[in-house]
């Protein structure tokens, strides 16, 4: 009788292909967000020349979207909590194509920042809402998965910002191809709230939930526990490397590869985002191969100040290294 109602239970969990598909709706806004923070970088020309922007106006504007993205990041976790998923995800989405259109018809400076602005807040609810869908629709055997796919999910978005960007800009225009963007989000933000729940209880099935903790916090909650992590001396190391190699990949793949390839090496837009895309491509390869290795061996160090010193070489090529025209 006991393992009947289990078998009875478990068949009662949603099946594999909707709880796949409410977690590709979350996985989809955080494709949008790689997409957003890498397009500056195939448009740079079309922007200092629209707006009269120097150098530095321009890093100001690809900045803003960081800036946002960094601050929500508590925030979110507590939404996340308070909200759930379903609000959260698709107010992100609805607020990212506010944000991309503001962009997209900004007669200003000012208005094109305040899009940027808006759409880094918007898309930094992404991956927890994406993550907090995975652990209530998916077996606790398909969580490390679904993470995984994750970043699979945002490099295609940085990707599609990159070459393909470049030839729609060429074909259309930068200001018709984000308002397309701005569209597409909107109409993610409809599908997100149409089809995603918080909870498969709110469709007839067993949560995964019950198969762990609830580690849901009360905002005194988080903040204890911020302090508590940030009081370990290696974390407060670790979050200076994350700075210095994930920030420069970001800054360089999303605002200054494409100009200082063109620039210095000659290259055409085209060419140069290809070339910055293949720099992300590598880092969503990298990571799980780094990461299976590590735990193969056992050992997380080694592999951290190897991987590092791959990049500073690689930093050095791409500095040093002649221009041959």
């Amino acid at each position: 009788m006991h393992s009947h109602s289990n078998n009875t239970a478990s068949a009662n969990f949603p099946p594999l292909h909707l709880a796949w598909l409410v977690w590709s709706l979350g996985a989809l806004l955080y494709l949008i967000g790689f997409y957003q923070r890498v397009a500056p970088a195939v448009i740079t020309n079309e922007l200092m020349t629209e707006f009269a922007l120097n150098a530095a106006a321009l890093g100001q504007l690809s900045a803003l979207y960081f800036y946002s993205y960094v601050a929500m990041q508590v925030p979110t976790g507590i939404l996340a909590d308070h909200w759930g998923p379903r609000r959260l995800l698709s107010a992100g989405a609805a607020s990212a194509a506010i944000g991309t259109l503001l962009f997209a018809l900004s007669p200003t400076y000012f208005w094109s920042g305040a899009g940027r602005l808006l759409v880094g807040a918007s898309v930094a609810v992404a991956f927890v809402g994406m993550l907090k869908l995975a652990s209530h629709w998916l077996p606790d055997r398909h969580f490390s998965l679904a993470s995984g796919m994750a970043l699979f999910a945002g490099i295609i978005g940085a990707v599609v910002a990159g070459v393909p960007l470049r030839l729609l800009v060429d074909a259309f225009g930068w200001r018709p191809v984000m308002v397309v963007s701005g569209l597409v989000t909107a109409v993610l933000a409809v599908a997100i709230w149409w089809v995603v729940r918080d909870d498969p209880v709110d469709r007839g099935y067993v949560s995964h939930a019950a198969e762990h903790p609830d580690d849901t916090q009360a905002p005194d909650g988080v903040w204890i526990g911020l302090k508590r992590v940030v009081g370990y001396r290696n974390i407060r190391l670790l979050f200076l490397v994350p700075g210095g190699l994930v920030g420069s990949v970001l800054t360089f793949a999303g605002l200054w590869g494409v100009p200082y390839l063109t620039t210095h090496y000659g290259l055409t837009s085209t060419h140069a985002a290809a070339l910055t895309s293949l720099m992300l491509v590598a880092w969503a390869f990298g990571g799980p191969i780094f990461g299976a290795l590590s735990d193969r061996i056992g050992l997380r160090k080694p592999l951290y100040l190897g991987g590092m010193v791959v990049a500073a070489v690689g930093w050095a090529m791409l500095i040093f290294m002649p221009a041959c025209h």
